[in-house]
């Protein structure tokens, strides 16, 4: 971006593209640092929802987000509140064993809390955001303002 401004008997010019560029890359490189800072910290049983990561303003932009139907991980939300919404109907095959739950689309909170295997992911948790972000903050800070040019 380029601005010009006429002061007095003064004319500043900028050129902000070396700054933009540099703000553009710490953007990415955050990004990228925040999705392994979390993953972690993402139960884990088959591995979607940890590979369901993805940018949806671009990889430059400012969002992460994980899930979705997109990406074929409906219950992201759930797992990430770490809340059993109900009611879960179970599913019987014809041999009458359980084979998974169905739910209404009009489930609601039920007051229990997601119980999550340690076997894969040992710091799973809820909001694993969250518990990323009070572990790496002062990380991911560094990291922007080394890229950004601030330090």
């Amino acid at each position: 971006m380029r601005i010009r401004q006429h002061i007095g008997n003064v004319d500043i010019q900028l050129n902000t593209d070396r700054i933009d560029k540099n703000l553009k890359n710490a953007q990415i490189a955050l990004n990228e640092q925040i999705a392994a800072d979390c993953d972690p910290y993402i139960p884990f049983q088959q591995g979607a929802l940890a590979g369901s990561v993805h940018y949806p303003q671009g990889i430059a932009g400012g969002e992460i987000a994980w899930g979705g139907t997109a990406y074929d991980v409906p219950y992201a939300h759930y797992v990430y509140r770490a809340e059993i919404y109900g009611p879960n109907i179970p599913i019987y095959d014809d041999e009458g064993n359980l084979t998974g739950y169905w739910s209404p689309p009009n489930k609601k909170p039920t007051g229990r809390e997601m119980k999550f295997s340690k076997f894969h992911h040992p710091q799973a948790t809820k909001e694993f955001f969250e518990a990323a972000k009070k572990d790496h903050k002062d990380e991911w800070i560094k990291k922007v303002k080394e890229i950004a040019g601030q330090d």
